[in-house]
């Protein structure tokens, strides 16, 4: 990875905005790992020393092949392709380290989880709806006062947490291309950005959301619906989100380096996506799934039965695939095996296996059944890394 001068440095800080960052350029590339640099931080540490993963290298990973836009390629090839985008990737299984490289980044560098992040806000809500304090079949203002007479009021936690909630907060590329879209609002009121000459706080956006169609009818990804989840895991627990996720989970794994919640300019955690971390420690969020968790935590912080939501928690595929983004993610993956979304992640598959992806290209893939995690960073509008998770994970190499 090449070392950026002050000069460069100081231009590109100076460049950061929503338009640029949406453009996955030179500007996203050096922001993705400087988010500190332009964003109130809260630096949430662990109270484990770092558990070593140790290395037990197969190296006929590299050599899995999947179909690309750059053709036929082995995983080696496309990590180091010119159009790739790949920063770094790890493939853990039995909590040791099968396959790593670091092709555009610094092992210790904390780099952007994009929406990878999302399943940290699902987890907080999981641990309050198994402490009795969520009945996730109520409607949201029955929990946030401030949401209580807006259109969310009646939409239940479980439609928030499986992304229909029939609200104007989709993400696709027509609401990207919408600079008035609640979508596009959010991510402006998230950098302290007017809109229409008035800097708009999170909350007023999701506030003057309405309803367009019946919540439960189809999967409608939108980052608007994960920051619901925050302003509810901070209603019914009273901590600030960053504070009861340390306390939750993090305090409890062993990792090598702080998380990162970057916020916006009023103090909100932006969990929906903009955290960071070291790309081990995403991959040890994503060991907190499988059996391999005793390893780098000093408590089991994912229960059975929350495993047993998100593994079985998938509506029917039409339901999947009537949204925008369900046929978005079998184009993706190249394979329209999986059940659907659930619970903040966006594909299950039948053998339990499910997968968060990211703006940019960021990937976490988990297999409880395998006991196995794959995380990897990008800075690419490609999203060609995911040809490689199923492969990778169904290979014989990994059995």
């Amino acid at each position: 990875m090449r070392t950026i001068s002050a000069d460069s440095t100081y231009r590109l800080r100076s460049q950061v905005s929503v338009p640029k960052l949406l453009e996955c350029g030179e500007v996203s590339h050096w922001w993705c790992t400087h988010i500190a640099e332009t964003m109130p931080t809260a630096i949430v540490s662990s109270a484990q020393t770092a558990a070593t993963l140790e290395p037990a290298p197969i190296a006929g990973i590299m050599d899995i092949t999947a179909e690309t836009e750059f053709g036929n390629l082995p995983l080696r090839d496309f990590l180091t392709h010119p159009q790739g985008g790949a920063r770094a990737i790890v493939v853990v299984k039995n909590g040791q380290i099968v396959a790593e490289t670091y092709p555009d980044l610094r092992p210790e560098q904390s780099h952007l989880w994009a929406s990878c992040a999302k399943p940290m806000a699902g987890l907080l809500i999981e641990h309050l709806i198994e402490a009795g304090q969520i009945d996730e079949t109520k409607g949201i203002g029955t929990y946030i006062p401030a949401l209580r007479d807006t259109d969310w009021s009646d939409v239940t936690v479980r439609d928030v947490m499986d992304m229909t909630p029939g609200m104007d907060c989709e993400e696709n590329d027509q609401t990207r291309a919408d600079p008035s879209s609640n979508a596009i609002r959010a991510f402006l009121a998230e950098f302290g950005v007017p809109h229409n000459g008035k800097v708009e706080t999170l909350l007023e956006v999701l506030q003057s959301s309405k309803r367009v169609s019946t919540a439960g009818e189809k999967f409608e990804y939108g980052s608007p619906c994960t920051q619901v989840l925050v302003y509810l895991a901070e209603a019914v627990s009273g901590l600030p989100w960053a504070e009861l996720f340390r306390q939750t989970v993090w305090t409890h794994v062993a990792a090598e380096g702080p998380l990162q919640v970057h916020q916006s300019p009023d103090g909100v955690a932006l969990a929906h996506g903009l955290v960071s971390s070291r790309l081990r420690d995403m991959a040890r969020f994503g060991m907190l799934f499988t059996p391999s968790w005793r390893m780098i935590s000093s408590k089991q912080v994912v229960s059975a039965a929350t495993l047993a939501r998100i593994q079985c928690g998938t509506r029917d595929k039409a339901f999947f695939l009537k949204g925008y983004d369900g046929p978005v993610f079998t184009d993706r993956f190249g394979d329209d095996s999986m059940l659907g979304n659930a619970r903040q992640w966006d594909c299950i598959w039948p053998d339990g296996d499910f997968y968060k992806g990211g703006f940019m290209d960021q990937g976490l893939y988990v297999s409880p059944g395998r006991d196995l995690v794959i995380a990897y960073f990008s800075t690419t509008p490609n999203m060609q890394m995911t040809r490689y998770l199923r492969p990778i994970a169904t290979s014989d190499l990994l059995a």
